[in-house]
């Protein structure tokens, strides 16, 4: 069976530094984007162990409420719309197309799998330049699960008819690699500036992307 590679979308291929001007304008800091999506990711996980499901952007909105009552400022009006529209429009790393072709080109099927919702998710690959590279795109939503719960990653199996003992999870955040080892997926993670692994359950494979994608390959005994 041909293996599948499940590949995160935000901050792993796409690069969130492109909102950073965004952010800049709203609240004078580029580094208040770095801030921001770090609530996202603790409303997610918050919301997640406590069992109750809110979609990705509506998280998004939530944290941009505490993202200005944390720095004492005014979210202007019209920021939720921009910073919607921003992430529709996020480019593709430098490297992510070289990795995925490495992907592609050693045999590996390739999905998308993100918190983010299917429309989301679909103008993502739509403007990012890749969307010829992959053979699946799939949100989590209708599972209502979010990453890195268990489910997420059984509901993308079971969309793609995958089997999790021949799949890879391939991602930059170290909680992303833990859900998917819990959920029996081989794991790949993509250094990226500011990431850092969970030392307590670690990646089968780490480093840049193109690095990544040719050890992966040779897991699968493949050529690239």
């Amino acid at each position: 069976m041909t293996p599948t590679v499940f590949l995160d979308m935000n901050e792993t291929l796409l690069d969130l530094s492109a909102l950073d001007g965004l952010f800049m304008a709203a609240f004078g800091d580029p580094g208040a984007r770095k801030q921001w999506f770090n609530l996202v990711l603790q409303l997610a996980l918050t919301q997640t162990v406590l069992g109750e499901y809110h979609d990705f952007t509506a998280l998004g909105g939530a944290a941009l409420t505490a993202l200005g009552e944390a720095r004492g400022q005014d979210v202007p009006q019209q920021f939720h719309a921009e910073l919607a529209t921003g992430m529709r429009m996020l480019p593709a790393h430098p490297d992510t197309r070289e990795g995925l072709e490495i992907l592609r080109a050693g045999g590996a099927r390739l999905v998308c799998l993100t918190n983010n919702p299917q429309a989301v998710l679909d103008a993502q690959l739509e403007n990012a330049g890749f969307a010829d590279l992959v053979d699946g795109a799939v949100s989590v939503d209708p599972g209502r699960m979010l990453k890195p719960g268990r489910a997420a990653y059984e509901y993308g199996l079971s969309r793609t008819g995958a089997h999790a003992h021949e799949s890879w999870l391939l991602a930059a955040h170290g909680w992303d690699i833990t859900g998917a080892k819990a959920a029996g997926l081989h794991t790949a993670f993509v250094e990226r500036p500011g990431q850092a692994q969970n030392p307590l359950m670690r990646a089968d494979i780490s480093g840049p992307l193109p690095t990544v994608a040719r050890a992966l390959i040779g897991r699968l005994g493949g050529q690239a």
